[in-house]
């Protein structure tokens, strides 16, 4: 993906198992891979016990249900993870930010951006492969594939922008 200029997104997979922790994975990504990536969405339940995702951006809550996930129920936030989504918003406009001036002057000045503005950001610095969004789920089970599909439309280029 590098040699070709390739822009790219992360799915964190198989959540639904014992051990399953994102936050090791983007760790890894950043420090192994050297990767400016940040998560767009933060786990509903650990391990056997997954049942959405939570869009940092949009700070709602995605419930998967039915046999293959194909109900999805839309809510707030939970009140339990309200706190790290949080934090985690932060961390996704301090890690753009390192790329863009005008996200950093908005982090240092501790203003927060639209959610529009995060999205063009994202696809912009996406697509300049200058940053790496990173969705999470569980393919197996069909939980947070239909998100992470989402953000391959949103923030990948399409083969006719090439």
């Amino acid at each position: 993906m590098s040699r070709y200029n390739v822009p790219r997104v992360i799915f964190v997979n198989k959540l639904d198992r014992m051990g399953g922790n994102p936050w090791n994975c983007i760790k890894s990504a950043r420090e192994k891979l050297d990767l400016n990536c940040a998560a767009v969405q933060v786990p509903i339940g650990e391990d056997d016990r997954l049942k959405g995702v939570v869009d940092i951006i949009e700070e709602k809550a995605f419930y998967y249900e039915g046999a293959n996930g194909e109900n999805i129920r839309k809510e707030p936030v939970p009140d339990n993870l309200k706190e790290i989504v949080k934090i985690k918003r932060l961390e996704l406009i301090e890690y753009l930010a390192n790329v863009d001036e005008e996200l950093e002057e908005m982090y240092l000045m501790e203003e927060i951006p639209s959610n529009e503005v995060l999205h063009e950001k994202i696809r912009k610095y996406t697509i300049e492969r200058k940053f790496v969004p990173v969705f999470m789920g569980s393919a197996y089970k069909n939980k947070g594939v239909q998100h992470c599909l989402d953000g391959i439309l949103r923030y990948l280029p399409s083969p006719n922008e090439k």
